[in-house]
């Protein structure tokens, strides 16, 4: 009798427990406040965006002499102000910081984060250091150099190199006029239109590619592989999934792993080290 109300009390002390874990009072990111940035472009050539949660879009326009900014901030009720943002110069560059003081927490819905729309003149350089949320980018004539943790990422009519480090997310990108270097963790790659040379270092997910008119050079960790119409030498390293090559300069395979391989048009050197 005595072992039997231990293993009651016991039971009693373990509910006990777990109710107060669940009545934790959860905390929502539903207080919303609109914010307008502006800042003078005259001899500004670069802006340094650091973000942290939330979506980020950015649209170059010719002619705009000025960058400026929208921000959509949630935060819980009870710290409204528990947020950074700022938009300032120095020397030829603009520096916009976007972020949230802290979002650990249980939070029902969204957790807090800061929803951005960003104009700059279009001949303007970036450098983006973005946390997580979808980005959304174009009409940038500058180089663009993007460090991403999360979210997909879309980016178009580029008109020089850009570089991307990406954790994970789909990437779709079309008609950049320079270098595209990509490095990503997983996520499906859509390529259309590379006015230059193509390195991708791929973790896993699916690649398409098209329209590049210098080299590809693909590092393949898993995914199916879709690389059409290239100019220059197409070199493969890939771990497992299909390869399908329409119409290329010339190829290399350096590992094709495990997988179906199709190859078609190819007009120069056909290398299989595998």
């Amino acid at each position: 009798m005595r072992v039997t109300k231990i293993i009651a009390a016991l039971g009693l002390t373990t509910l006990m427990s777990g109710c107060v874990v669940i009545a934790s009072t959860p905390s929502r990111a539903n207080f919303h406040q609109h914010q307008e940035l502006t800042i003078s472009a005259k001899a500004l050539t670069a802006m340094d965006i650091e973000a942290g949660s939330g979506s980020l879009v950015i649209r170059g326009e010719e002619g705009l002499s000025a960058i400026k900014v929208t921000a959509d901030i949630y935060t819980d009720k009870k710290n409204p102000d528990d947020y950074q943002l700022t938009l300032d110069k120095s020397a030829k560059t603009a520096f916009l910081v976007a972020k949230n003081n802290s979002s650990s927490g249980f939070w029902v819905g969204n957790s807090p984060h800061i929803d951005l729309v960003v104009h700059v003149p279009a001949e303007m350089m970036l450098e983006i250091n973005d946390g997580s949320g979808d980005i959304e980018i174009s009409n940038i004539q500058g180089s663009l150099d993007v460090h991403d943790g999360s979210g997909d990422l879309t980016i178009e009519n580029i008109g020089s190199n850009v570089n991307i480090k990406d954790g994970s997310g789909e990437i779709e990108i079309s008609h950049v006029n320079g270098a595209l270097n990509i490095t990503d963790g997983s996520g499906e790659i859509t390529i259309d239109t590379v006015e230059g040379d193509l390195t991708i270092d791929d973790g896993s997910g699916t690649i398409y590619a098209k329209n590049i008119t210098g080299n590809a050079d693909i590092d393949d960790g898993s995914g199916d592989l879709t690389v059409k119409q290239v100019t220059g030498i197409v070199t493969i390293d890939d771990g497992s999934g299909s390869i399908n090559i329409d119409n290329a300069g010339g190829l290399k395979i350096l590992e094709s792993g495990s997988g179906g391989l199709k190859v078609n048009n190819v007009k120069g050197g056909f290398q299989i080290d595998s």
